[in-house]
C-alpha cells in the first residue's frame, strides 16, 4: 500500500446563506483555508501515486475566490472537503481505486474530514 500526503492552503471568502444563528451567517468573510489530502493505493501508475500538482491544481482553483461566485452549493467547510474529494475522485486513477481522505481546516483548532 502506498500512502500519499499532501497539506496545502489556500485563501477565499465566502457567506453562509443558511438558516443558522451565528455571527458568519449572511456575512461575507474569509479564511486561510489548509487541506490535508491523504490517498492510498496498492500500485503505483509510472512509479508514483500521483503527481502532487495535479492535487495542488484542484485546490488552487479555489484561492483568492470568493467562493459563493464559483460554486453552486453552499460553501460549508463540509461541502468544500466533499468537493476536492469529488474533484480528485474524478482523475483517471487507470482502475486502481484510491481511497482519498480531505481533512479541510477554516481555522487553525476547526477541521472536518470527508472519507468516503
Amino acid at each position: 500500500m502506498y500512502i500519499l500526503k499532501l497539506d496545502h492552503t489556500f485563501s477565499a471568502a465566502h457567506q453562509l446563506t443558511n438558516a443558522y444563528d451565528d455571527k458568519c451567517n449572511d456575512s461575507i468573510h474569509g479564511h486561510n483555508w489548509k487541506v490535508k489530502v491523504s490517498i492510498e493505493v496498492k500500485e503505483l501508475n509510472n512509479g508514483m501515486v500521483i503527481d502532487f500538482t495535479n492535487i495542488k491544481e484542484i485546490i488552487d482553483t479555489l484561492d483568492h475566490k470568493n467562493l459563493n461566485e464559483i460554486l453552486d452549493f453552499e460553501p460549508t467547510a463540509e461541502n468544500l472537503a466533499r468537493y476536492i474529494h469529488n474533484k480528485i475522485s474524478a482523475i483517471n486513477w487507470n482502475k486502481r481505486n484510491p481511497r482519498i481522505k480531505v481533512e479541510i481546516f477554516e481555522a487553525e483548532k476547526s477541521s472536518i474530514i470527508y472519507l468516503e
